[in-house]
C-alpha cells in the first residue's frame, strides 16, 4: 500500500497537507510488474549503452525486494534502489534526475501494456 500526501487549501487558504491511500493498481512497481508478465523483452530504461528490459528490472527489483524484507514484492523502495545500483550517475543526479527516470519508466510500462513501444534513441 502507497501513501501520498496532497496539499489542498482550507476555507482559511492555508495549505494542508493529507495523506490518501494511493491505489496500489497504479503504482509504479504494480505497472513494472505488469510490463514485465506482458512484455519482458521491453526495453524499461534506454541510454547510451545501457538497456534494461522489464523482465530484467523486475526480476533484479524482486531479488531486492527479498533482501530488505524477505518477501517476493516489487514496492517503489526495492525499484528505486535497483534503479540506483544499475543506471550510472543516476545517483548523483538527485531528485530530478531520479523523478524522470520514474516517469520515463511510467511512460515506457503504459506503451508496453497497451502493445507499444519508443523508438530506440538515436
Amino acid at each position: 500500500m502507497a501513501i501520498q500526501l496532497r496539499s489542498h487549501r482550507n476555507s482559511n487558504t492555508m495549505s494542508v497537507r493529507t495523506a490518501h491511500v494511493a491505489d496500489d493498481n497504479n503504482s509504479l512497481a504494480h505497472l513494472v510488474t505488469s510490463a514485465a508478465a506482458a512484455a519482458p523483452d521491453v526495453p524499461a530504461i534506454c541510454k547510451p549503452g545501457l538497456t534494461v528490459t522489464f523482465g530484467e528490472l523486475a526480476t533484479r527489483a524482486t531479488g531486492a525486494a527479498g533482501a530488505m524484507t524477505g518477501g517476493t514484492t516489487i514496492d517503489d523502495s526495492a525499484l528505486t534502489m535497483v534503479l540506483m545500483m544499475t543506471v550510472p550517475g543516476l545517483a548523483m543526479a538527485g531528485p530530478s534526475g531520479l523523478a524522470a527516470t520514474l516517469s520515463a519508466i511510467r511512460i515506457q510500462a503504459t506503451m508496453a501494456l497497451a502493445g507499444q513501444t519508443a523508438p530506440e534513441p538515436r
